[in-house]
């Protein structure tokens, strides 16, 4: 990581944040222009912070040049002079966060930094991802065609052939070209666009194959003209891009779900944090408040030389004071339990689930039997959280959508994966509440078990109930070809 900033103390901080969530992390500093010139053609970065204020330089400039060098690098600028205006102008520019230098807010530091790297992660596979379709598209094979004014086909490549699914070339010369279109509409764009020009490029639309079966074509085509001007016959070429379309859809509603999952992640973190900051302000702030209150009236008594009456008042008021200490321990271990159960650490996911599921017994009503067969399985830090979050997310699907009486948890061992099974006797969901953007935290569950190779599957049919099955292998990849 590379840090920009004059000032040395708000370098050294920016180093301790950061490395709370990177302890691995190497970080360069640079505090003059030459450093900055030397230090991006060593690049790349994973991350770049700078301030906004420099003696040498300001903080746009230091982003733009990052950004001129290395597109994907992302930049996160940490400062105390800038402004709202400057921050939209960053933004603009490509900043991925802005961060006040306050103890208010640097403590944010490390989060930002995290979303920064998960965000260039997620361009940088997009931006493949694409590159690999549009190589792949590129190298199909192209069918090559040639049409007279009135719409004869008079000759035609082995690839139109067997793109159009024609027996042989013989039984496609035959047949009129505007038989093939599969669209009336589009055939009236198509001669429109002949009639208008010469040359007609990337021009997409349906024909119809010998099957009858549709697809998608993308048509480029010239007129070849006589000396008078006059159209001869069209030359051109067709490529099925049916899949492409397909691709193409497939990506939009791919693009559309990470996004919507990202705001819902964003929304699902401030509602937490909202949460917490309410029970610690109302809960712990309260009982703090009458504490000190109760130690203000006994040193005021104590002070005023207390006689024996008010002595043993004294000491009532003491008495009371555990008690009180100790509700406010509860407090705070109920909070943190909520966040992160202690037991998940101490005693292993198969206790933390059993734990889980006493407590929903309790809170919601509903009757529930766990059965667990894992064994001596073990599950590294990784994988026990996301398996218990999932869990933690099915529990709460089934109060929000299924209503049921009862549910049954399963824990097992298949192979090389551990299965957790959840079955409710609920109404059960229709699909569309269970895919793409309509149901995120679904789709939460099912990234969350993604990106550990594992993998979510909900089964549900109204009125027969739902059950969730997650696979999770035990094991990395990089393990198990160790092994």
């Amino acid at each position: 990581m590379l840090i920009a900033d004059d000032n040395p103390d708000d370098r050294s901080l920016v180093i301790r944040k950061l490395s709370e969530e990177f302890p691995d992390c190497q970080f360069s500093q640079v505090t003059e222009l030459s450093q900055l010139t030397l230090a991006l053609e060593r690049g790349p970065w994973d991350l770049v912070v700078t301030d906004y204020q420099l003696r040498w330089s300001d903080g746009l400039r230091v982003l733009k040049s990052v950004k001129s060098r290395w597109p994907e690098c992302p930049v996160i600028m940490f400062t105390g002079t800038g402004s709202e205006e400057i921050a939209v102008q960053a933004m603009k520019a490509g900043l991925d966060d802005y961060v006040l230098k306050s103890p208010k807010h640097y403590a944010r530091l490390p989060a930002a930094a995290m979303m920064a790297l998960d965000r260039a992660i997620q361009r940088r596979a997009l931006r493949e991802a694409e590159t690999r379709y549009q190589h792949l598209f590129n190298r199909l094979p192209v069918g090559l065609f040639c049409a007279a004014p009135d719409g004869r086909i008079t000759d035609a490549n082995p690839a139109m052939v067997e793109m159009l699914g024609y027996p042989n070339r013989e039984t496609l010369l035959p047949a009129n070209a505007r038989r093939l279109f599969a669209n009336a509409s589009q055939r009236r764009r198509w001669v429109a666009a002949a009639q208008r020009s010469g040359n007609i490029e990337q021009f997409e639309l349906e024909l119809r194959r010998y099957d009858g079966k549709l697809i998608w074509t993308e048509i480029n085509a010239r007129a070849v003209s006589d000396h008078q001007g006059r159209t001869q016959h069209w030359d051109g070429s067709a490529e099925d891009i049916t899949d492409r379309k397909r691709a193409e859809e497939a990506l939009r509603d791919s693009r559309e779900e990470l996004r919507a999952l990202a705001a819902y992640l964003q929304s699902v973190r401030e509602e937490e944090r909202t949460r917490v900051a309410r029970e610690v302000h109302g809960d712990v702030g309260q009982a703090l408040a009458g504490l000190k209150t109760e130690l203000a009236w006994l040193e005021r008594k104590l002070t005023q030389g207390p006689g024996p009456a008010s002595l043993s008042l004294v000491l009532e008021r003491l008495k009371a004071l555990p008690e009180a200490v100790a509700a406010m321990s509860a407090t705070v271990e109920k909070i943190t339990t909520e966040l992160r159960p202690a037991v998940l650490d101490a005693q292993g996911l198969e206790a933390a689930i059993a734990w889980q599921v006493r407590d929903f017994e309790v809170r919601t009503g509903i009757r529930c039997v766990f059965e667990s067969k894992v064994g001596k399985a073990r599950l590294d830090p990784d994988r026990a959280t996301a398996v218990f979050r999932i869990f933690q997310d099915t529990l709460t699907n089934i109060v929000r959508r299924a209503k049921p009486t009862q549910a049954s948890i399963h824990l097992r061992q298949e192979g090389d994966k551990l299965v957790l099974e959840v079955q409710n006797d609920g109404r059960g969901v229709a699909g569309r509440e269970i895919s793409g953007t309509r149901s995120l935290d679904v789709l939460g569950m099912r990234e969350r078990a993604t990106s550990l190779n594992g993998e979510v599957d909900i089964v549900s049919r109204q009125g027969d109930g739902t059950r969730v099955g997650v696979r999770i292998p035990l094991h990395r990849s990089s393990e198990l070809k160790k092994n």
